[in-house]
């Protein structure tokens, strides 16, 4: 007994430390395609970047994105030929969704999609080349890789190949539990990974977890005329994003 009260006593005494928080630029809570793209982009614009994605892999839900990425007035469609606009596919988007969403919201979405395409076009293997029709669009407007590929797999691999090549620190089965908050602005988290919870201190945090239609009761909350629209058949999407925020 002797023997064991004297070594819990040496242990307290040699006690590892707490680990001390980690410092970073930005920090992006999410590797998925909106993430990794933000990851990236801020990597380029001279940033110390950590991303943190709770999966064992990258891409979320992007990785199941198959139809295309719908984009007016871009330079595959001049290209080939087709005649859109943006507000075209501002129009269709509104009708979409039934008119309840934010016309400001689905103008940054329509409006600046076209450089969404610039930009995976722009990096090693990113292959958004070719455009076809999906339903509930006017024109053909929806760029995917050539012959018709699955449009998530080719953007994740694009962005995660991005990433490795620019040395961003990219960590998976690290799962952001809280946001640390002083004077009412974000200033780092806590994720907890495979050696236990951890602190990052960051001058700005990009929340890209998703999931805000993965999690009815969460969607309804906010905006009740949503019930309905919401899913919860995809795996790995809980609905984080606005749990977080």
């Amino acid at each position: 007994m002797k023997k064991v009260i004297l070594a819990a006593a040496v242990s307290a005494v040699f006690a590892v430390p707490a680990v001390a928080a980690e410092n970073a630029d930005v920090v992006v809570v999410g590797a998925g395609g909106a993430g990794l793209s933000a990851a990236v982009t801020a990597h380029d614009l001279g940033k110390k970047v950590i991303v943190l994605e709770k999966m064992a892999f990258v891409g979320g839900n992007t990785n199941r994105a198959a139809g295309g990425l719908n984009a007016a007035e871009t330079k595959p469609q001049e290209k080939a030929g087709i005649k859109d606009s943006i507000e075209t596919h501002f129009n269709d988007t509104m009708k979409g969704g039934k008119y309840l969403n934010n016309p400001d919201l689905v103008h940054v979405l329509t409006d600046n999609a076209r450089y969404s395409v610039d930009f995976i076009n722009s990096l090693k293997e990113g292959d958004l080349t070719d455009v076809g029709m999906l339903a509930g669009a006017t024109n053909k407007r929806a760029h995917r890789p050539a012959g018709g590929g699955f449009v998530g797999a080719n953007v994740v691999k694009t962005l995660a190949t991005a990433a490795k090549d620019k040395g961003i620190d990219v960590r998976t089965n690290a799962k952001v539990e809280k946001l640390i908050v002083k004077n009412g602005k974000v200033v780092g988290l806590q994720y907890k990974g495979k050696n236990g919870v951890k602190t990052i201190n960051a001058k700005a945090v990009v929340i890209a977890a998703g999931g805000f239609g993965a999690n009815q009761e969460l969607l309804t909350k906010i905006n009740p005329k949503l019930n309905g629209f919401g899913t919860t058949n995809q795996p790995g999407a809980t609905g984080d994003g606005i749990i977080l925020g």
